[in-house]
């Protein structure tokens, strides 16, 4: 018979294996559940055009397209992980109050967009409704507005696509960086699909750039919009704001937020 010792220590090596094992598996299961939190249906009517696009593999996406009179410039809107267009509803409002057009999209998911999320298909979707504008405006006059995990897609589009600006707000450096954050005491970054490299993709993206993050964000630290900002190439240009969890930057401070994007909208007049 093995020594006690030895006994014990290759009961706690195949435990940990277990577990590891069984972590990595819960991990690739439940990894889309923990990224996107999705509201399907429940979107009232558009404030503007209702908008079909059908993405390069088929899937139908959703979307309201808001003109104004007077606009210069035509913001493509990317939302964060939650709900759909319903609760974007005053944001798009908002954004058409800039004297511009506007197209918000639901990924495929969310609100009436068919299918099911993942990094693939949210950087279709969006290459889709960026197609979509092309047909109506010139690409120099397309303002890309990525918001928490919208930065990701808006990202991708600005660094393989024509682009006349981009506007990253409350953003992570990447979705494997965020994955860390969440779970330290578990290399989790090493077994995920899902990479939403935003770092490395804004120093090769060569339009004007915004960045706007709150120091008080609960959800995706202050830190990481001053890293992308940091990284990435010129021109570009930052907002810190001193309060404001994630979901209420524009809550707390709309003045200033209308402020901060009409200043960066101003060379499209």
């Amino acid at each position: 018979m093995a020594p006690l010792w030895r006994r014990v220590s290759r009961t706690a090596g195949l435990t940990l294996g277990l577990v590891v094992i069984l972590t990595v598996g819960c991990i690739r299961c439940f990894e889309d559940s923990l990224i996107y939190f999705p509201t399907t249906g429940n979107v009232g009517p558009s404030p503007g055009e209702e908008v079909t696009l059908t993405a390069s593999d088929g899937v139908k996406i959703h979307g309201w397209y808001v003109t104004h009179a007077d606009a210069k410039v035509t913001i493509l809107h990317l939302h964060g992980n939650g709900g759909n267009l319903e609760h974007r509803r005053d944001l798009v409002r908002d954004l058409a109050g800039l004297k511009a057009n506007v197209l918000a999209i639901d990924y495929r998911g969310y609100g009436k967009s068919e299918g099911k999320p993942d990094e693939k298909g949210l950087y279709a979707d969006a290459r889709a409704a960026y197609d979509w504008l092309c047909l109506r405006t010139k690409p120099e006059r397309v303002v890309l507005h990525g918001e928490s995990l919208g930065a990701g897609p808006a990202c991708e589009l600005a660094a393989t696509v024509p682009c006349g600006g981009l506007i990253v707000q409350s953003a992570f450096t990447s979705a494997k960086d965020m994955a860390s954050r969440v779970m330290p005491w578990f290399p989790a970054r090493w077994f995920m699909r899902s990479n939403y490299d935003n770092l490395s993709k804004v120093a090769h993206i060569s339009c004007r750039k915004l960045f706007i993050h709150s120091r008080a964000d609960e959800i995706i630290p202050f830190e990481m919009g001053e890293r992308l900002f940091a990284a990435a190439a010129e021109p570009k240009a930052s907002a810190w704001f001193p309060s404001g969890g994630h979901n209420e930057l524009t809550i707390l401070h709309p003045r200033e937020v209308a402020a901060t994007l009409a200043k960066f909208l101003e060379p499209f007049r």
